[in-house]
């Protein structure tokens, strides 16, 4: 399986299947590149598709640099130099949309178009920032069994499915993923996304109105062209719950932009 070799960095996994425009998918905090395996089945016929689990995550290692976003972005970039990937169609969902802003800020000549699932440039919503709160005091009480299952509960449907996530968001240790919840409830972009020039695509479930707010930040903002799609039937949890949806838009914008 591939890994990073950088010296006195990180080592991080990650996946690529497939041949193509380039899709690689930024995951949430501790849930790993099995977020998104039904992306990676469906449109690896189509593209070739790259998940990670970010550092400290899933196989992934660490350094002793203090974590940040800015730091998470660079990482993605090493692992597109790993994948000797130019550049690519990144996809983020959640809070691994705010590592996917930073890239196109940072690093425009790496980045075709992004892709925002459930996309915030700011936790400042009454409901996010209680979320957030909430994970960071669950992480703080070393409570991942409970982060666990109540991630596990939210995504997935299917016996063998939910055993492999909830494995999986269980290799995070709660002091890592407290620092996640931490560095995501502080980070902003949005004074800065004039310098996000590519294409961009944010979807929302019709159900999660508490991050709908944050489409008019990047509508109004964002330099390059922006569309917005609404998913019905579902609410935060569009790679497990509505993948096919997703598939479809994502596919269509890809070729569209890409």
């Amino acid at each position: 399986m591939p890994w990073t070799k950088d010296k006195h960095a990180a080592q991080l996994y990650f996946e690529k299947e497939g041949k193509g425009i380039p899709l690689l998918f930024v995951h949430p905090p501790s849930m790993g590149h099995v977020t998104f395996r039904r992306q990676k089945q469906r449109l690896s016929k189509k593209f070739k598709v790259i998940t990670m689990d970010l550092r400290g995550n899933g196989r992934s290692g660490m350094d002793g640099r203090p974590l940040s976003i800015p730091l998470l972005a660079e990482d993605v970039i090493r692992v597109m130099d790993a994948a000797k990937v130019k550049d690519a169609v990144i996809c983020g969902y959640s809070n691994g949309g705010s590592i996917v802003q930073e890239i196109a800020i940072r690093y425009p000549e790496r980045v075709r178009a992004i892709v925002l699932m459930g996309g915030f440039s700011e936790v400042t919503s009454f409901l996010l920032k209680n979320e957030f709160r909430l994970g960071i005091l669950a992480a703080k009480a070393k409570q991942i069994g409970l982060i666990a299952n109540v991630l596990t509960f939210a995504h997935e449907r299917e016996s063998r499915k939910k055993r492999d996530l909830s494995e999986y968001i269980q290799r995070t240790s709660p002091e890592i993923l407290e620092q996640y919840y931490r560095v995501g409830i502080n980070y902003s972009s949005t004074a800065r996304l004039e310098k996000i020039y590519c294409p961009v695509l944010l979807l929302y479930g019709t159900r999660d109105e508490y991050v709908h707010q944050y489409r008019h930040a990047f509508q109004n903002r964002v330099s390059g062209p922006v569309e917005t799609v609404f998913i019905g039937d579902v609410a935060h949890q569009l790679p497990t719950k509505k993948s096919s949806a997703v598939h479809q838009i994502l596919t269509q914008f890809v070729y569209r932009y890409a």
